[in-house]
């Protein structure tokens, strides 16, 4: 799934005491937000993606004509939402690096410092005209290796496997629209989200804050099929979410748990 954003309200503070970590303030703005003022599951995410995007372009590693960031695994983990008008900081730093892939760590902090979300990433990075896996092994793994950072703490430490239990029924079937369409040709990553959250009852997402979301991405939808989407409560709040190409297989796998929201 490949991902570009721009995020206009980014701009790199030079952060943190590592020079590695990179920090970019984030504001809530109000059409960011949802109709309770809770900042979009899927705008902290694209913002998170965003910031990734920059660091890896400041270090001479982020997307050229040929070369593209593909993510393989997402996962989410939520303490609380952010409401709108908050003052947010977004660090983001390289994890490892291995096979070919490599691990991308975002961290939302509140004006105190407190943590507000964290995501890992999983990333592979492909040519764009071949749709086969770019080598690392050479400048940009070398730029990249320089670049890790291990053990900085957050919530999040690892991206739990999604959960695989079978989703046999189709809840709705939709073909990419505009909105959908990322400049690859091909379904955004992160609007799967939005079209999932979308086929929730609003009643039940209105009471509920989104804690975690997991999703293991396999094959890429193009703009050009009908995509067919199964979701299944397993519990209260905790919800798997399967989509499917018109040829059957399976083009990514999701998890997604809520909490009860907290009424001021």
């Amino acid at each position: 799934m490949l991902h570009r954003t721009v995020c206009n309200n980014f701009t790199k503070k030079t952060n943190v005491e590592n020079k590695n970590i990179d920090r970019f303030p984030f504001f809530a703005e109000t059409f960011l937000t949802d109709s309770l003022g809770r900042v979009r599951p899927t705008t902290m995410m694209n913002s998170m993606l965003s910031a990734a995007n920059r660091h890896a372009e400041a270090r001479g590693f982020g997307a050229t004509e040929s070369l593209g960031w593909v993510i393989a695994r997402m996962s989410l983990h939520v303490e609380r939402i952010p409401m709108q008008k908050e003052r947010l900081n977004i660090d983001t730093w390289i994890k490892n690096l291995y096979h070919g892939f490599t691990d991308r760590c975002v961290r939302m902090t509140d004006e105190n410092g407190n943590e507000v979300a964290s995501m890992i990433t999983t990333f592979a990075m492909i040519d764009l005209r071949t749709r086969t896996s770019a080598d690392l092994s050479g400048d940009i793994g070398v730029a990249m290796a320089g670049c890790i950072v291990p053990d900085e703490p957050m919530a999040l430490r690892r991206i739990p496997a999604t959960n695989r239990t079978p989703v046999e029924e189709v809840t709705f079937k939709r073909r990419p629209h505009y909105s959908d369409i990322d400049v690859n040709g091909h379904m955004n990553s992160v609007r799967y989200i939005d079209h999932i959250l979308d086929a929730l009852p609003i009643e039940f997402v209105n009471r509920h804050d989104i804690s975690e979301v997991t999703v293991a991405y396999m094959q890429e939808g193009t703009a050009t099929e009908e995509l067919s989407y199964g979701i299944k409560e397993l519990e209260p709040g905790h919800y798997i979410a399967q989509v499917t190409k018109e040829n059957g297989a399976a083009a990514s796998r999701f998890e997604l748990k809520f909490k009860e929201r907290e009424l001021s």
